[in-house]
C-alpha cells in the first residue's frame, strides 16, 4: 500500500512539473480553461496509472488448511449369547495292575500268583460343552 500511494505522489508531482509553464505576462482576456484542461487530463491519467497498477497487483497468497484427521468410530458389537456345543474329546487309556491267582497251565504246570499289567485302549467321546456368551465384531 506504501509503495502504491509513493508511485502515485511521484507520478502527481512529475506531471505538475512539467506541465506547468513559467507564468508569462499577457492579457487579461486570455482564457483560462488550457490551465483546468491541464489539471483534469492529470487527474484522469493519474487514475488510469493507479487503475492499472491495482490491476497487476501481486495477489495475496491462498493458504489452504490440511484436511481434517478422519474421525474415529468403534466398530459395532454384537452380542452372541452362550450356547451349548458337542465336543469330539480324547479320553486316554489306562493301566491297572491286577492281581492273577495261581493256576496249572495247559501242559499241566503250575504258574504261582503274580500281579498282571492290563491296559485299557484311548477313544474319543463325544461331550455337551457350554460356550459363554461373547461380543462378536460385525
Amino acid at each position: 500500500m506504501k509503495k502504491k500511494t509513493l508511485s502515485m505522489i511521484l507520478v502527481v508531482t512529475l506531471l505538475f512539473l512539467f506541465a506547468i509553464t513559467s507564468a508569462e505576462a499577457g492579457s487579461k482576456v486570455r482564457p483560462r480553461w488550457p490551465g483546468v484542461e491541464i489539471a483534469i487530463g492529470a487527474l484522469v491519467l493519474g487514475g488510469l496509472v493507479a487503475h492499472h497498477m491495482a490491476a497487476h497487483a501481486r495477489q495475496p497468497e491462498v493458504v489452504y488448511a490440511p484436511p481434517p484427521e478422519p474421525r474415529y468410530y468403534p466398530p459395532e458389537r454384537e452380542w452372541e449369547a452362550g450356547h451349548w456345543e458337542m465336543t469330539r474329546e480324547w479320553v486316554p487309556g489306562t493301566w491297572e495292575r491286577v492281581w492273577g491267582p495261581g493256576h496249572y497251565d495247559r501242559r499241566g504246570h503250575w504258574v504261582a500268583g503274580h500281579y498282571i499289567n492290563r491296559q485299557t485302549p484311548g477313544f474319543y467321546e463325544e461331550r455337551r460343552v457350554w460356550v459363554e456368551g461373547h461380543y462378536r465384531q460385525r
